[in-house]
């Protein structure tokens, strides 16, 4: 008897709490998804009438005889099927179906147009304070009844910028800056490429304005102007690492660097030096992110804020632990907690004002879990992660590895594999790029106890998340 829609999405609802499809996502299996369904009566027919997908190449996923591995696959699968939110975690994907805005978390959906971006991060910026997820519901839904007159008034300051580089004013720079700071919170709460496009057009308006000015000294918009290109370079190439570029990334931190030093702004320097130490460290390279680190530490003036100079401090900690260096480790700790004391994230430089407590935390915990500190350093975790938001999801995965690294170290591999594991998970929902070679080295840390099930299952999940990672990027 053929079942009607309504039969089918009941039978959908019920299949979608089981626990045996939850593992199969997990793998990324879709032929596993498809035995199950088939198992409680939805038929190959009407999955590929659901998905889109052609009823023979269902067949052959079923069989084995073909295994999905482009996102778009598991895109139809989801979307089609209707699956929940923790199923669309479980095969990588984000939480909400894809349309005209990025679903990120629940209910919250962001827009990909680039102009709604810049608005959206010119408003952040110009709160001046840090956003709750409630707000940032609201920014967003009051964005479509405010985008159409907005781009109108500033598509013509900034044409009027564009043809008359003296109509340079204030009110320019004002919004430029605003902006730059929005889309430094915004990265906090995003993944990478729902925000690069917005944040690369950006840059074309600013560059552009700049390029009708000429270099001088004495004039503050310019300097101030440039201040913006620098800081929103910087964030641009912590973006492309995050996409997994690094190429791209150093020439952002170099124009990073030359505008910043046109500007004499020493800080917005070692800010990129900071952010730029993260590419040798995800490939296990700490010396020379400690290089990095101590340039950067260098450079900083004595006039520095408070949050810059305990994020580095805190870094350089954090790689001299890596490297067995208890001595710098304890000391650059020190100084990263006594400048932490006096620091306040929203009187901070835009690069620094993600600084709370809990990230704080997250460096004491990656550096005191590897200098044998590991019963502070999992205490501390534990804490950290019961009471992050749900938009802050990347910050729990980073965590996650380093819980895994301190238990590894504990000779606890089923402990380290599961919690790796759900760093992972992490990894894959908010597609951190930058952080995956973090869980393969985990992954050959736990590869001699692989005959055991948590190290196997998370061995299985590396796998497929680098499959994942390399076919959304074909």
């Amino acid at each position: 008897m053929t079942m009607d829609q309504a039969h089918i999405r009941e039978v959908l609802t019920g299949v979608f709490a089981r626990q045996d499809l939850e593992e199969v996502c997990k793998r990324r299996d879709v032929g596993g998804v498809i035995r199950i369904l088939n198992k409680y009566g939805i038929t190959q027919g009407q999955i590929a009438g659901l998905t889109g997908i052609a009823q023979g190449r269902i067949s052959e996923y079923k069989t084995g005889k073909r295994f999905a591995t482009a996102k778009s696959t598991f895109e139809s699968i989801a979307d089609g099927l209707g699956m929940p939110a923790h199923l669309r975690r479980s095969l990588g994907l984000a939480p909400g179906g894809s349309d005209d805005a990025r679903r990120v978390g629940d209910g919250l959906q962001i827009p990909t147009d680039t102009f709604d971006l810049q608005l959206l991060a010119e408003a952040i910026g110009k709160r001046g304070e840090a956003l709750k997820r409630r707000e940032l519901l609201r920014m967003v839904a009051q964005l479509g009844a405010t985008t159409t007159l907005a781009q109108s008034e500033a598509w013509e300051k900034i044409s009027f910028a564009l043809t008359k580089p003296s109509a340079l004013d204030e009110a320019i720079v004002r919004e430029m800056e605003a902006r730059s700071a929005g889309f430094h919170r915004l990265e906090e709460m995003l993944p990478a490429n729902a925000i690069f496009k917005g944040l690369a057009a950006h840059l074309r308006e600013v560059g552009t304005i700049l390029n009708g000015t000429t270099s001088d000294p004495k004039d503050d918009l310019r300097r101030r102007l440039m201040v913006v290109a620098s800081e929103s370079s910087v964030l641009a190439g912590w973006i492309a690492s995050d996409l997994g570029s690094p190429p791209t990334a150093r020439n952002f931190y170099d124009t990073a660097e030359k505008a910043a030093r046109e500007a004499n702004d020493l800080g917005i320097i070692a800010c990129a030096y900071g952010y730029r130490s993260y590419i040798p460290s995800s490939k296990a390279n700490h010396g020379r992110a400690r290089a990095l680190l101590a340039s950067a530490l260098d450079l900083l003036p004595k006039s520095a804020s408070p949050g810059t100079t305990s994020w580095l401090a805190a870094r350089h900690a954090e790689e001299s632990a890596a490297l067995g260096d208890k001595e710098n480790a304890y000391r650059s700790w020190a100084e990263a907690q006594e400048a932490f004391e006096i620091a306040d994230p929203d009187e901070d430089r835009v690069w620094t004002r993600f600084l709370d407590q809990d990230r704080f935390d997250a460096f004491r915990i990656a550096t005191f879990s590897q200098i044998g500190q590991l019963s502070e350093a999992e205490e501390v975790a534990r804490a950290v992660i019961s009471r992050l938001p749900e938009v802050d999801r990347k910050r729990a995965g980073i965590i996650l590895g380093d819980i895994a690294m301190a238990h590894i170290a504990h000779g606890s591999a089923n402990e380290a594999a599961r919690a790796a594991r759900e760093g992972l998970a992490v990894v894959r929902e908010t597609e951190s790029v930058i952080w995956l070679p973090r869980f393969e080295i985990l992954a050959k840390a736990l590869e001699r106890w692989r005959v055991q099930q948590p190290v196997r299952l998370f061995l299985e999940d590396i796998i497929m998340t680098k499959r994942q990672f390399s076919a959304s990027r074909q």
